[in-house]
């Protein structure tokens, strides 16, 4: 294992150990109290598992080499859009909250738009590594990648989950403009799929324009809409610069709602003071220097931007959940990256940390045989970066 192998995990391991004590502490008062559950490990047992089986998933992935997932873009694509379909099947998709957004597997639930995030990144970083001189072409290159894109995004969108699509094609947009795209192609798209995403929204789904109202103006309804914000404010507040001390706190105790998911960072908070608060944020930086620094030694142009995907998704992720539970921006259920509840999202992300490892591993072996090389990426700085092996026909 690489050395900056070896530092990611330790981060990853830390994030995953302070998620699960955090999420006892969420959790065990009001499961001890539930009528049906009774029992005050519950969540954390089940999300023990899910760990477990991140981390085995993790290891599997971090012995592929990068190659080879290049070459399985297309079938990783294909799956990813009939995971997204089966959640509109009746008898397999399930309802919850109002939203068709996960597939019910025995007594557990998948989200298929976790793993979404992992595929489409394989294909775009696959199809941008394979083809990088037809990028700078609109209709021979870009759009058929700006194509795969919005189908995976659009059925994600219907769930409906509009966050999370927009999330996705913020960060492919990003890949692309990294690989080369002209960004007078790229940006066009983007404010289009942006605009056509938000009309959907405020026209089809209501509970957005209401998360927008409560953004907004939460003290206008303090008890329904804006319940969620005020008293996620009121624990980070409280906790100070020490915290109340962990298991202390009492937003958990049934007025922080979700408090064991998206709004765990305001549990931490209140218990860790902004000392937890500021070392869980120092963690989530470091992750990402060791994320992009295997990027940077990345040994083709495939791994450079799967790395560069997978890196952002987790650190844009932890902004996104910074900046809801901080009422700088509305309301989205991202979770929290390795420290909020939810399987199908530590499992995945797990599985992209693994993706990681194995871009690293193989830098300190030497480039993929099949990989895509390049002299470097358009637009780097002379010498910031160049791939090993031969330049690729037609790369300058």
């Amino acid at each position: 294992m690489s050395r900056d192998s070896a530092v990611l995990l330790v981060l990853v391991i830390v994030l995953l150990s302070i998620g699960l004590v955090m999420l006892f502490s969420a959790t065990a008062v009001a499961c001890e109290k539930s009528p049906r559950i009774q029992d005050a490990g519950h969540f954390l047992k089940r999300q023990l598992v899910w760990t477990l089986l991140g981390l085995g998933a993790m290891a599997l992935a971090a012995r592929v080499r990068p190659d080879a997932w290049a070459r399985w873009r297309i079938p990783i694509l294909g799956a990813t859009v009939v995971l997204l379909a089966l959640v509109f099947v009746p008898g397999v998709g399930a309802t919850l909250n109002a939203a068709r957004r996960w597939i019910r597997v025995g007594g557990f639930f998948f989200q298929p738009s976790e793993f979404a995030k992992i595929g489409i990144a394989v294909f775009v970083a696959g199809f941008a590594a394979a083809h990088p001189d037809r990028l700078k072409r609109f209709f021979a290159g870009l759009l058929p990648a700006v194509a795969s894109v919005a189908a995976v995004c659009g059925l994600i969108l219907v769930e409906p989950d509009v966050g999370t699509s927009l999330f996705i094609a913020m960060v492919m947009g990003l890949t692309l403009m990294v690989a080369g795209v002209r960004w007078t192609h790229v940006l066009p798209l983007l404010v289009g799929a942006g605009g056509l995403a938000g009309y959907f929204a405020l026209a089809k789904t209501a509970h957005v324009s209401t998360r927008i109202e409560a953004f907004l103006h939460p003290e206008r309804d303090p008890l329904g809409s804006g319940h969620q914000i005020i008293q996620s404010l009121l624990a980070l507040g409280a906790g100070g610069w020490t915290g109340e001390g962990l298991g202390r706190g009492t937003a958990k105790l049934y007025f922080l709602p979700e408090s064991h998911s998206d709004f765990i960072l305001p549990v931490i908070g209140e218990e860790l003071g902004f000392a937890g608060t500021g070392a869980i944020l120092v963690l989530y930086f470091a992750l990402g220097l060791v994320g992009y620094r295997i990027m940077r030694r990345a040994p083709d142009r495939f791994g450079f931007l799967l790395s560069f995907a997978v890196t952002t998704y987790i650190i844009l992720q932890a902004a996104v959940n910074v900046a809801v539970v901080t009422a700088s921006m509305p309301t989205k259920g991202i979770p929290l990256p390795f420290i909020s509840a939810g399987g199908s999202s530590v499992v995945l992300t797990l599985v992209g940390v693994g993706m990681l490892i194995g871009v690293s591993n193989a830098a300190e072996r030497g480039p993929c045989q099949e990989g895509v090389s390049g002299s470097s990426l358009p637009g780097a700085a002379p010498g910031a970066m160049s791939f090993r092996g031969s330049p690729s026909p037609g790369t300058p």
